[in-house]
This record gives structure tokens, sequence and C-alpha cells, in this order.
């Protein structure tokens, strides 16, 4: 959106926006549908289940629609409805909603949560469509685009939905695979230190998703001061908070613990290792943010691909040793891979030095191949 925005393409961004909704709608719908005939398999037609099944479903297109809208608003730098909606007002009106059918007898059922949450997620996505606009507040006439555009789109997201799938589910993936080496009750105790953590390391996917957009404009231009100072500017806040998070951790993580129970206190080490991991994902800076913005993220595929493969065998070499330590070891170890990896890309295919420690050390952060032309155009477009 922010190339056709530059190049004064109007009717390209409105045939992209309503290729990409085209699209997204459809796989949603395929999910759903797909996920209540499983669940209505599985559970031998049994209507208590397959139900409340079908109604949860129906969130699957809103919430889809929702990050569909979160992006083309980010693009066009209205980062407030690209956030807010969806990890803000939601969550808010749904526990009003609970509160509510709490103080009403008889009404706190699982069909009616169900149906308050399904109901709720779709006025919240029809809102943000209409402020944010079908075709993304782009104007003029409707024109079909290229079929060769179109399958570039497609691949190219193709190939971003793998890295974005394997980082937003990293967390919950861990968890599934801490059930084959830990006991029930460790896996407890570990499912919500990581949780914990992972919060805090959502402040920097937002402050990266923020940055996006306008790291593809720096890039389109060749501004090499704009991207050095946004590049600083990130670093400094995403740093920043994860150390404040980890003292934070270190100060007070034993008692948040012990709300939940005084049996998660055993996390406390296990809780500062998988903090600190998120300060590692800080250190790395926004390496992913720069391959997109210049079309180079199909070659986040591998680092991401590599962090995976080591989290699994430090999983099984150290959790049988030392427990949900172990555990906490590996995630701290595949996100360093991660982050050093994805690093080490941005620095040879854009000439740009994105992560802390590079940006600390005497030296320009940027090559001058930014802007004399070394990195060839089709790189950034």
């Amino acid at each position: 959106m922010v190339r056709y925005t530059s190049r004064c393409q109007d009717w390209k961004m409105k045939a992209f926006v309503l290729t990409a909704r085209r699209d997204t709608l459809v796989i949603a719908l395929c999910i759903a549908l797909g996920g209540v005939v499983a669940i209505a398999i599985g559970s031998n037609g049994d209507p208590r289940i397959i139900w409340p099944s079908a109604i949860a479903a129906l969130a699957i297109p809103a919430l889809a629609t929702i990050r569909v809208n979160g992006g083309i608003a980010n693009a066009l730098h209205r980062v407030a409805l690209s956030i807010l909606p969806l990890n803000l007002i939601q969550p808010v009106l749904f526990t009003l909603i609970i509160g509510v059918l709490v103080l009403i007898p008889g009404s706190l059922s699982l069909l009616n949560v169900i149906c308050a949450f399904s109901a709720l997620v779709i006025a919240i996505a029809i809102t943000q469509t209409l402020i944010v606009g079908w075709s993304g507040g782009a104007a003029g006439p409707t024109r079909k685009p290229d079929r060769r555009e179109t399958r570039h789109w497609r691949k190219s997201g193709g190939y971003l939905l793998v890295s974005v799938l394997i980082i937003g589910l990293f967390a919950d993936l861990v968890i599934i695979f801490s059930g084959l080496l830990l006991e029930p009750s460790q896996v407890a105790i570990f499912s919500i230190c990581i949780k914990i953590a992972f919060m805090f390391g959502f402040f920097i996917q937002v402050l990266h998703q923020i940055a996006l957009p306008r790291f593809a404009k720096s890039l389109r231009a060749k501004n090499q001061t704009g991207v050095a100072d946004l590049l600083t500017k990130v670093n400094v806040v995403a740093t920043g908070m994860m150390i404040l998070a980890l003292l934070a951790t270190w100060i007070a993580g034993s008692k948040l613990l012990g709300i939940i129970g005084a049996e998660f206190q055993a996390g406390y080490s296990v809780l500062l290792i998988l903090a600190g991991s998120q300060l590692v994902r800080a250190l790395g800076g926004p390496a992913l943010p720069l391959l997109i913005a210049s079309g180079r993220h199909k070659l986040s595929i591998p680092p991401i691909a590599a962090s995976v493969a080591v989290f699994a065998l430090l999983a099984f070499a150290l959790t049988p040793m030392f427990g949900i330590t172990g555990m906490a070891l590996a995630v701290l170890a595949a996100l360093a891979v991660s982050s050093a990896g994805l690093a080490a890309v941005v620095r040879r295919e854009l000439g740009i030095s994105c992560d802390v420690l590079s940006r600390l050390l005497p030296g320009p952060p940027l090559s001058s191949g930014l802007i004399a032309g070394r990195i060839p155009q089709r790189k950034l477009s």
C-alpha cells in the first residue's frame, strides 16, 4: 500500500485491498466450516457441542476482517484504529458483558458466553470496516488487476504467512511441546510463565507493526537518515521497555505468580529466563519489519525455521535434566537464534545493521549502498 501510494496508483492499491479482503474471507469461511464439520464428526453429532462450535465459528471471519482492517489502518498511519479494536476495545467490552451475565441469575452459561463473544467480534469488525473503508480509502474506479500481479500478491503473502504463523503461535507451540516432556503440574506452571513473558513481547510486536509502513516509505525513498532515525527510536524504546519488564519480573515476579497460586511460585526462575528471552528479541532489532518493508520477507523463513529446530533439540536435551528450567532455556536459545539470524539476513541483503549491539559499535549503521544504489531496486519493490 505504501508503494502504490508513493506511485499515485490508487487504483492498484484499491485492487490489492479488495483482493486481500476477498481472499481472507474465503479462507476464513473455509476454516470455520471445516472446523465445525470436524467437531461434528468428532462429537458424533452431539448438538450440545455442535451448536456452540458453530456460533463460535462465526467469529472467525470477523476476527480475520479485524486483522485485515488493522493492516490497512496501519499502512494509512491510523495506529489507534489498527491496534485498539482487538487489543483493548474487544477485551474490555467482553469483560463488561461477562459482568452483566454474572449479575443476572442463571445467565452465565457456555452458550450465552459464546453468543456474546461472537456478536461482539462481529459488531467490532463491521464498525471498524465502516471507518477504514471497504477499499481502504482508495478513490477512483475499480480496475481488475493483472493476473501476474494477483499471483505475486498471493505468493508473497504465502511466504510471509509461514514466518508470521511461527512467530505468532510460538508460545502455544512451546506449551503443546512441553506436554510431551513435563508433568501436568509443571506444564501448568510453564504455561503461565511463558504467557506472562510473551505479554511483554507483545509490546515489541506492536512497536514493530507501527514502524513497518514508515520503514517501507523510507526504504522506497532510499532515505538513509529516515531509516537510521527510526531504527534508533524503535531499538531504544523496545530495549528499554524489555529491561524494565525484566527488572519488574525480578522484583515482583514471585508475588505475581503467587496471586495465581502458591505452587506457581516455583516458576519464578523460569519466568525470569523467559522475560530475558524477550529482551534478547528486542536486542535483535526490527529485522522482520525491514525484510517485509523491502519485499524480502521470504528470506526470513530459514532463520525462523532454524530457531524452531534449535528449540526442539535443546528441549529434548535439557528438559530431562533441568525440568521446566531446561524448557525455558530452550526458548531463550531459540529466540536468540531467530533474532541473530534475521539481523544477519538484513545486514547481508539491505546493508543495514539493525540489531542493538551492532548499532552501539563504531561505524555507520547503514551501508552507503542503500543510497548509492548497491541494493537493486527490485529488492525494495
